[in-house]
C-alpha cells in the first residue's frame, strides 16, 4: 500500500481561495425538501427491453446509473405534465 503525500497548494490557487466571493445559496433546497426528493420506493415495473438497454447505454456514456437516469426522467415528466393539470 503506497503512502499519499499532501503537499501545500499551489500559490495560485491558495491566492483564488483568498479572493474567492462567497454567494447565497437560496436556490438550493433546503435540508428538509432535500431529504424529502431523496426519498425512495422500490417498485416493480415491467419495461420494454429496448428501452432499459437505451437507459443503460446513455447512463454508461455519461458515467450515470441508469436506474438514478430513468427516475430523473420520470420526475421531470411527472413535474412538468402530471402535478401541472
Amino acid at each position: 500500500m503506497s503512502k499519499v503525500k499532501y503537499v501545500d497548494a499551489p500559490a495560485d490557487v491558495a491566492a483564488a481561495i483568498e479572493e474567492a466571493v462567497r454567494i447565497d445559496d437560496n436556490f438550493l433546497p433546503s435540508p428538509e425538501d432535500f431529504a424529502e426528493m431523496l426519498a425512495k420506493e422500490k417498485i416493480s415495473l415491467n419495461v420494454d427491453r429496448q428501452t432499459v438497454v437505451s437507459f443503460r447505454v446513455y447512463a454508461k456514456k455519461h458515467g450515470m446509473k441508469y436506474q438514478s437516469l430513468m427516475n430523473q426522467v420520470l420526475s421531470s415528466y411527472a413535474e412538468k405534465l402530471l402535478r401541472a393539470k
